[in-house]
């Protein structure tokens, strides 16, 4: 048996995320909702929810500034949320649940099937949250960290730190600049999707590369990282990574 609770100011959006959850969720059995932060803080001390769909935007506030105010991390959060790509982002960063508006049966149905498996791999669940809430308030890139998730543990590594990471068949191996390694139980795919942006750059079906950390890129198409270790870019990447190395501005790590 699940209890959830629902955080939105608009009454339409509950009453439609109620009827979503009767219809599909036969595992959660009962449902509370708030619309403002002021109204659900003292609600979720009472009502104890296993799951809080949150929306992004409230009454004068934020999701995140309720989740800023919470004191004891014994819920698991699915963000409802029409918000900006920046948020989507820094929620993907912690390895958090979200669903887009408008929400969709099969689509909540799948969050809670990510909600039962989180739950069933607890470790560093409130550190997750605190990483998120730490993630949406950094510009700097240096300063975002991500969440590692490997076999019964969550690690957390600055973006700066990371020198490249390596496709293992479904897992992920990174290398960090202090010559320490970790296998992640993500795909080398969905970390392309969540760091692509945030200079990393995959130059090989198996390799993904910090581009921060490149020592040089010879006319044979090997890339040398600044741990020394040399990648021959793929045939087909390289004159994407050609134009890259013309045109990315030089930053000093």
């Amino acid at each position: 048996m699940i209890k959830a609770m629902i955080v939105e100011d608009k009454t339409a959006a509950t009453e439609l995320l109620r009827w979503l959850i009767r219809e599909n969720c036969p595992e959660i059995t009962a449902v509370a909702s708030a619309l403002s932060v002021k109204e659900a803080l003292p609600l979720m001390e009472n009502f104890a929810p296993d799951i809080l769909f949150l929306d992004i935007q409230l009454q004068h506030e934020t999701g995140f500034d309720l989740l800023a105010k919470v004191k004891t991390w014994n819920f698991e959060v699915v963000f409802t949320t029409a918000f900006n790509e920046y948020a989507i982002q820094a929620i993907r960063f912690s390895a958090l649940d979200y669903l887009l508006k408008p929400i969709n049966g099969p689509d909540l149905k799948k969050a809670i099937e990510r909600y039962k498996a989180k739950r069933q791999f607890a470790a560093g669940g409130e550190e997750l949250y605190r990483n998120f809430i730490r993630n949406i308030s950094q510009e700097d890139d240096k300063q975002l960290t991500l969440a590692l998730r490997g076999v019964g543990e969550v690690q957390y590594v600055s973006l700066h730190d990371i020198i490249r990471l390596e496709a293992d068949r479904n897992y992920t191996k990174l290398f960090f600049t202090n010559g320490k390694n970790f296998l992640s139980s993500k795909t080398l795919a969905e970390y392309e999707k969540l760091i692509r942006e945030k200079g990393f750059v995959r130059v090989h079906r198996s390799h993904l590369i910090n581009s921060r950390h490149i020592i040089s890129y010879t006319k044979e198409g090997v890339i040398v990282l600044r741990d020394q270790y040399e990648i021959e870019v793929s045939r087909r990447k390289k004159d994407f990574v050609s134009r890259f190395m013309d045109n990315r501005t030089i930053l000093n790590p």
